[in-house]
């Protein structure tokens, strides 16, 4: 029984020998064992460098669209539906969702309770236009820009940004959308008329 039991342990520890010797199929592990990783990281960086590209579109987006309507005198709804939709065109060739764009048009007073009083406005939402707020409602206008008999444009744009690898993320970062994590980018932009004292709508 010594001898069986001495037998086995020497077979024993020359397999065990052997198995510490043998090389092969490590390429293979740390292979599976690194690939994830690397793959998640090369995602990550696509990604970020995505998104930061995307937000600076958002701020152009404002940025274009108030700039076009400031060099106006006098505006009607089909001449905004156009510039907002140039808009959205700065976005290309991100197609995944469209903007919400809303041009406020504000007249400014310090009596107002929040600085302004919208005079019109108009919406451009993922597409569909329609109006944008109640003329005569108040609306906040930022402290160093409120010199009273002032005319100002206001341009709001939203975009819901589906991540690429949304399918990595889920629903971790910002709202949900049909179940997928989005990320919510805002810009909001003011601008004076270029040519004039106040733009005017003449069908808003």
């Amino acid at each position: 029984m010594k001898a069986f039991t001495t037998k086995a342990l020497k077979r024993a520890g020359g397999f065990a020998a052997r198995f510490s010797r043998d090389k092969r199929g490590i390429a293979a592990i740390e292979f599976a064992l690194i690939v994830p990783l690397m793959l998640t990281m090369y995602l990550g960086t696509i990604e970020i460098s995505t998104a930061v590209s995307i937000n600076k579109k958002v701020s152009r987006v404002s940025a274009t669209v108030a700039d076009l309507v400031t060099q106006q005198t006098e505006v009607n709804k089909s001449q905004l539906e156009d510039i907002m939709a140039v808009g959205e065109a700065v976005l290309f060739p991100y197609v995944a969702d469209k903007p919400d764009i809303t041009i406020v048009a504000i007249n400014v007073d310090s009596s107002y309770p929040q600085g302004g009083k919208i005079a019109w406005s108009r919406e451009y939402d993922k597409g569909l236009n329609g109006p944008g707020g109640t003329p005569g409602a108040d609306t906040w206008v930022p402290n160093d820009l409120r010199i009273d008999g002032t005319f100002l444009v206001r341009v709001d744009t939203k975009l819901d940004y589906v991540p690429i690898v949304n399918w990595l993320i889920g629903d971790t970062i910002g709202t949900t959308k049909n179940g997928i994590g989005v990320i919510e980018m805002k810009e909001r932009y003011f601008l004076r008329p270029r040519l004039g004292d106040a733009i005017t709508c003449t069908d808003c």
